[in-house]
């Protein structure tokens, strides 16, 4: 129940209506779960992977999923972004791809035990798990099928030796080789300007990690200073070739890197002293479950090696699932004596109130939708006051909510109090429309200087964008100063397009006019 509903449910009465109601119906139904456990619970049983009900019902999600994805491909059920055919039911393929690959190792080791049936259906649903993951477009999630498979294989007792009897095993394990690397070749080159885009982020990442690279900038302290580096770094390098590619960026597409940048050096050596340590003990380990484990762990590894699985929910879960199958089979039992009982009400109570706290967080969260939607609708004075409600809860510590109530209060021409709500985002969230945004408020407060530095700051965080120097352009033609203004002109005229559209055609066209006939006029 867990796991289904960490996958699949989905609310449009949030404003993020996939990855959030999934978070607090896990959340939730965890503390149901353990409070129910300190009321009724007489011992506490770890089974490992003897309870096989486990194994199937993930399997199952993780195959309905598939199916979801597939459904989806065809055309039969709507994706959930406009710029992917597949999702499933999360927000874009990274999360769709992460539960099936993680959960593509526990498929394997029920293939491993399955007798006729069971052994047909477990390869229905591999095959059809693999080719979900493939038509996503997922690079990770292939090469995180593909690495956990054979690191499932290589874990089977004596199977390196039953290789090395095979007369030309050596030729298979040159051809195996030569597959994985021209493959991975074949994985770059399918979006090499996606690929080219996070070295880019690698490269400006680094930056951030050599300023402190002992104890990092803090918790969630990428998305509030990356785009500030990588503004630095467009300034620093004018000509760099990773102008066209680059883009608003939240996450760094590696989780080790992100934990480098937020905690230093020294919180990246703890995860890495925790991956040795699990890796120890898995190679030690004789059981049956060794393969499933390293098969699950090192799908763990690639996915954060490249993308963003610590954003979902149910990869914690699976995290937490691989972590409790290298636990051996034990029972607790818990006493009954009067301390036991002071723990067992502590908990309980505990529980209750963190679901209380919870509850208050969802009515906000839902609260939020509404008057957003009905913001949209073109009632944001209306709506004002109720964003000041919402900004008295938990919401004020959440940079979305920030950005959102920064930028109505901009639609209503409050540019004092837009202002100072989007400086407190900043602090949280910073990024090239925040900046857009201050820009656009400073100007019309009068402040013009700041207003010209804002889209400055702006055009540096994403070169490849018209509209920050348009806006200069405009600035410089109001204020008469002919040398800034030819010098945006040409900006604008020779600036490269990465993606044509009527508007970038105007700006172009606007400013070519103004230098063949307008000039003169100043």
């Amino acid at each position: 129940m867990l796991f289904t509903g960490s996958v699949f449910i989905s609310s449009g009465k949030f404003v993020n209506a996939t990855n959030t109601p999934k978070f607090y119906f896990a959340i939730a139904f965890l503390l149901i779960v353990v409070a129910l456990g300190a009321i009724i619970q007489k011992s506490l049983r770890f089974r490992g992977i003897e309870n096989k009900t486990i194994l199937w019902g993930i399997y199952a999600v993780c195959f309905l999923q598939a199916c979801y994805g597939l459904f989806q491909f065809v055309g039969w059920l709507p994706s959930n972004h406009s710029g992917f055919a597949i999702t499933g039911s999360f927000d874009n393929p990274a999360g769709f791809a992460a539960v099936l690959s993680l959960g593509f190792p526990i498929a394997l080791f029920l293939l491993a035990k399955a007798k006729k049936l069971e052994w047909l259906l477990t390869v229905a649903g591999l095959i059809v798990i693999a080719t979900a993951i493939f038509l996503s477009g997922s690079r990770a999630g292939v090469l995180a099928i593909v690495l956990s498979s054979g690191a499932f294989l290589l874990a089977k007792k004596n199977i390196l030796h039953r290789v090395r009897q095979f007369k030309y095993y050596k030729l298979i394990l040159f051809f195996l080789a030569g597959l994985l690397i021209g493959g991975t070749f074949l994985l770059y080159y399918q979006k090499k300007d996606s690929a080219d885009g996070r070295l880019l982020i690698w490269t400006v990442s680094a930056e951030m990690i050599k300023d402190k690279s002992v104890f990092g900038h803090g918790y969630r302290a990428f998305q509030a200073k990356y785009m500030d580096y990588q503004a630095a770094y467009f300034r620093d390098h004018p000509d760099s070739k990773f102008k066209l590619l680059a883009d608003n960026v939240k996450h760094p597409f590696n989780e080790f890197i992100k934990v480098a940048v937020e905690f230093g050096i020294a919180g990246l050596a703890v995860i890495l002293a925790f991956v040795l340590f699990v890796l120890r003990k898995t190679f030690r380990s004789e059981d049956e479950s060794r393969g499933l484990v390293l098969a699950g762990f090192v799908s763990i590894f690639v996915l954060a090696c490249f993308s963003y699985p610590l954003q979902y929910v149910a990869t914690w879960l699976f995290f937490a699932f691989y972590l409790s199958v290298l636990l051996p089979p034990n029972e607790i039992r818990l006493v009954s004596a009067p301390i036991a009982w002071i723990v067992r009400t502590t908990i309980v109570a505990g529980c209750f109130f963190a679901l209380f706290h919870i509850t208050k967080q969802v009515r906000s969260e839902i609260k939020w939708k509404a008057v957003a939607m009905s913001s949209l609708r073109g009632h944001t004075e209306e709506m004002l006051p109720e964003y000041g409600k919402l900004y008295s809860t938990f919401l004020k510590r959440n940079p979305f909510f920030l950005y959102n109530y920064g930028a109505e209060l901009n639609v209503a021409g409050e540019v004092h109090q837009s202002i100072s709500i989007l400086t407190e985002c900043q602090a949280l969230f910073n990024d090239y429309d925040l900046q857009m945004l201050l820009a656009d408020n400073y100007y019309k407060k009068g402040e013009t200087e700041k207003a010209i530095q804002a889209y400055q700051h702006a055009s540096n965080m994403v070169p490849c964008r018209f509209l920050p120097i348009y806006q200069l352009f405009g600035i410089y033609k109001e204020t008469e100063e002919k040398e800034m203004v030819v010098k945006y002109a040409d900006k604008i005229i020779n600036k490269k397009v990465k993606v044509p559209s009527a508007t970038v055609s105007f700006i172009q066209r606007e400013a070519s006019e103004f230098l063949t006939g307008g000039l003169e006029k100043l």
